[in-house]
């Protein structure tokens, strides 16, 4: 039974798609469930605190572009949620939120590139699917 779903959001289309996907999962559950919608910033480094620069301040920052667009699409929905953001890796990130969540499924957009593209430059959704506790689906 699916009570808490995470989708991890960046600003693709694929993004928007996969938000509505789980949306629309979530309002046909006879009973309660909630989003946990997630940001992983892969840019900021970890040593940016050492050098005096306010880590969650940053993530907030740069974050706030990409989950005001989220929040009203959100609008009208009668389905509860939180956003997160977070900096790191997404693909380990992700796993690691839908976890402490105790998620009982993650929605990723893809943005389906080709089989050798994956090998060359790595895929987060292929990640996510080879390394996830929970279910995955990917929207496309």
């Amino acid at each position: 039974m699916l009570k808490r779903i995470l989708v991890a959001v960046d600003e693709s289309d694929h993004a928007k798609k996969a938000l509505e996907q789980a949306l629309m999962l979530a309002e046909q559950m006879k009973h309660p469930v909630s989003l946990t919608i997630l940001h992983v910033n892969p840019s900021i480094s970890i040593n940016e605190p050492a050098l005096g620069v306010d880590l969650e301040e940053r993530i907030a920052e740069e974050g706030k572009h990409i989950m005001e667009p989220v929040i009203e699409q959100m609008v009208g929905r009668e389905v509860s949620y939180e956003t997160m953001l977070v900096a790191g890796d997404p693909v380990t990130e992700i796993c690691r939120m839908a976890s402490e969540q105790k998620c009982d499924l993650i929605v990723i957009g893809t943005g389906g590139k080709s089989v050798l593209a994956e090998i060359v430059v790595g895929s987060v959704s292929h990640g996510v699917l080879k390394h996830a506790e929970c279910p995955v689906l990917t929207v496309k």
